[in-house]
């Protein structure tokens, strides 16, 4: 089915002028000129808008666009997976800043009290440490970022004094050593983890969701998920290369075993 441009402008909310620039740039051609000499797209061009404003959704220049345009199908499916991780990744950390805004309000009325840390919670900050829930970086491996972990700057992980960086809901890592159990917990998880995937047991067995409750426990040390953010960043952990790196040092299956096991958990118990 063919639409005008009016029609366009109408479904997708870009301007008849925008379009018309879209054309200028190459980046979205019409499909056909009608003999009533109007302008016409059909379905692969309703897509390739779509891309664009994917692309403009995640904050990329105009002239960064064209180059991720993709005619086939494998290629756009690429790059719409790679949109949905970098929309998971901003609702993540959206939902961290929600959290803080919610409880300065409350503060603010009179409601509750909120320590100073908490008020930087879930903000940007290039000075903290790397936090056990985000992925690693790309050149390390799981073995790698387990010693980074324990050489990391002292001055951060003095013994004696409160650590730099906070945690939402009020969490803070006081010490290295805090910091290291709570890496050490989190190990423990993945390698049981393996160990049911290699005694053949489902996500949704008893003892499996035992171990996931732990897992759901540890990142309540970070902050409290909703059933639909537990999910997200179960996804996550399947569909970002850098936490699919790590578990894939432990088991090729354990992000996806994790993924559903993670699912049923939300299901039952956050929902």
């Amino acid at each position: 089915m063919a639409y005008s441009m009016v029609d366009v402008s109408g479904m997708s909310g870009v301007s008849l002028s925008e379009l018309g620039q879209y054309a200028e740039k190459g980046l979205l051609n019409p499909a056909f000129v009608g003999q009533d000499e109007d302008i016409y797209y059909e379905k692969p061009e309703l897509l390739r808008l779509q891309q664009i404003l994917f692309c403009k959704e995640v904050g990329m220049e105009e002239e960064e666009i064209g180059p991720m345009l993709r005619d086939t199908p494998r290629d756009m499916i690429r790059i719409m997976q790679q949109h949905r991780i970098e929309m998971l990744e901003k609702a993540l950390h959206l939902h961290g800043m929600i959290q803080t805004l919610d409880k300065t309000i409350s503060y603010l009325r009179g409601e509750q009290e909120l320590d100073e840390y908490e008020l930087y919670a879930g903000f940007s900050n290039k000075g903290r440490h790397q936090l056990l829930n985000e992925p690693i970086p790309d050149h390390a491996s799981k073995n790698d970022y387990s010693e980074q972990l324990k050489t990391e700057d002292s001055q951060k992980y003095n013994a004696n004094s409160p650590d730099q960086s906070t945690m939402p809901d009020g969490q803070e890592m006081k010490t290295k050593e805090d910091f290291l159990d709570s890496q050490a917990k989190i190990d423990r998880i993945h390698l049981d983890l393996q160990g049911a995937i290699e005694e053949g047991l489902e996500p949704g067995s008893p003892a499996v969701q035992q171990i996931i409750g732990r897992h759901l426990d540890w990142i309540k040390d970070y902050y409290t998920p909703t059933a639909e953010i537990y999910r997200d960043l179960a996804n996550l952990y399947v569909e970002h290369k850098n936490f699919r790196q790590m578990y894939d040092g432990y088991h090729p299956k354990l992000a996806e075993f994790l993924r559903d096991g993670m699912m049923i958990k939300a299901e039952q118990d956050l929902s």
